[in-house]
């Protein structure tokens, strides 16, 4: 027999058994709904969760400090190392590593006539922020000009609204609620308090009778605003590293700060496929790393295993329609055993015997795949449509798709292939006198 008579043979024998032969497709269809609906929930959570890491910073990134934390014997041990410009050459020629922005945070005092506000600083290398991403809603940049007076600040998203008035404690916002510090107003920056307070009751660092020089007030000119959409900078001022380092060294008694050394470095990577090498050789170095990537691949091995759950439910409901699948491919044998005994007189191979009962079955996984197919995308819509928005989502994938449909045609004919081996080896002589 040529392959597409056995392909017409095979569809009239389910057609004159049409009830029989839906019954058995619609088993089919349930089953692969539910594996592709299971499947899909778990991709999307899968997905959703992925956005959540990188919605707080790059996969990408790699955080450096100078502490790292070892677990011993007798107990973990902590050991600081120092972080300064050699260190940041080092880490730079690592293979993989992208660009590298080390940083320092402090604190200051931002006066804008009589209204203050506390703030926290970052210092940055702006070469290189954009990088990290490092988002501005408005402005450029902070540099830094040699030999001037005047420093350059980004605004962190919320600061204009937290100036008040330090002897009332009274709030800079008008009667409709807006801030009445803007960018267009005249900021000062100081790290000692006494430039702010009356000095009636100063505040100074540290005890005893000696008294640190009063700190030095700058004139900043405001340049940009820190984006509210990136969560890992947007409360920060951002101001050149290179600035901060002066002014650390001016206002070392306000400030404190270790000028020579970085309270922490970014490491950028070319790809995510690189971050672990790139940690592991930094951690090789003696330095403490973190990144979301240690995190996200703690939470793809949760939602692996939620996957194969939810997977597993869906086979259930696949592996019932496969038995369903045999028993009619069995009961199709029994009722048609005569058939099969004339034909095998009539020099039909036994070859083609087992193609026409496995095509049978083949038809049953196509149409119940298929079928099964378009009600998955119909439940994922549904799902989509009443709690997409909080994050637990469908996503059917091409992948997916195609492999359903694959995977039930499969399961169907190797449902089918015990009793196309059962079919192929009748006596064609006790299949004739059969009644």
């Amino acid at each position: 027999m040529r392959f597409t008579d056995i392909l017409r043979t095979a569809f009239m024998n389910l057609w004159r058994r049409k009830l029989r032969a839906v019954l058995t497709v619609l088993g089919m269809v349930i089953g692969v709904s539910s594996i592709v609906v299971m499947m899909s929930l778990g991709i999307g959570i899968k997905k959703s969760t992925m956005e959540s890491y990188a919605s707080m910073g790059s996969l990408t990134n790699i955080t450096v400090s100078r502490w790292s934390y070892k677990e011993t014997a007798a107990g973990g041990t902590s050991t600081e190392k120092k972080l300064d410009k050699t260190a940041v050459e080092t880490i730079r020629k690592i293979p993989g590593v992208k660009a590298v922005m080390p940083q320092i945070q402090t604190y200051g005092i931002l006066k804008s006539g009589k209204w203050m506000a506390d703030c926290s600083i970052l210092a940055i290398d702006s070469s290189v922020a954009e990088e990290f991403g490092l988002e501005l809603s408005e402005g450029r940049y902070p540099k830094y000009k040699r030999g001037s007076s005047r420093y350059e600040i980004v605004l962190s998203q919320d600061v204009l609204n937290w100036f008040y008035d330090p002897n009332t404690g009274k709030q800079a916002v008008d009667r409709d609620g807006n801030p009445k510090v803007t960018m267009e107003s005249k900021f000062q920056l100081t790290f000692d308090y006494n430039n702010v307070y009356n000095n009636n009751n100063p505040v100074l660092p540290g005890d005893g009778d000696s008294q640190p020089a009063p700190g030095k007030t700058y004139r900043v000119d405001p340049i940009g605003i820190v984006s509210p959409s990136n969560n890992e900078f947007s409360w920060y001022c951002l101001m050149d590293i290179e600035a901060v380092q002066k002014l650390a060294k001016e206002n070392s008694d306000y400030m404190q700060l270790d000028t020579k050394n970085y309270n922490r470095v970014m490491v950028k990577c070319e790809n995510t496929d690189v971050v672990s090498e790139v940690k592991a050789a930094i951690d090789d170095m003696g330095y403490g790393t973190s990144s979301l990537q240690d995190a996200l691949e703690q939470a793809e091995k949760q939602m692996q295993q939620i996957q194969y759950l939810l997977g597993a439910i869906g086979g259930v409901s696949l592996l019932v329609a496969a038995i369903g699948i045999m028993n009619t491919m069995m009961m199709s044998i029994y009722e048609r055993t005569k058939e099969i005994g004339i034909i095998k007189v009539l020099g039909c191979r036994m070859d083609n015997i087992a193609e026409l009962f496995l095509t049978e079955a083949a038809y049953i996984g196509f149409f119940g795949g298929a079928a099964g197919l378009g009600i998955s995308y119909g439940l994922s819509a549904v799902i989509n449509h009443f709690v997409g928005e909080s994050g637990f989502k469908s996503i059917i994938p091409f992948y997916l798709a195609v492999g359903a449909v694959l995977f039930s045609v499969t399961v169907a004919m190797l449902s089918g292939l015990y009793p196309a081996i059962r079919a192929m080896r009748l006596s064609p002589l006790n299949a004739i006198r059969n009644e």
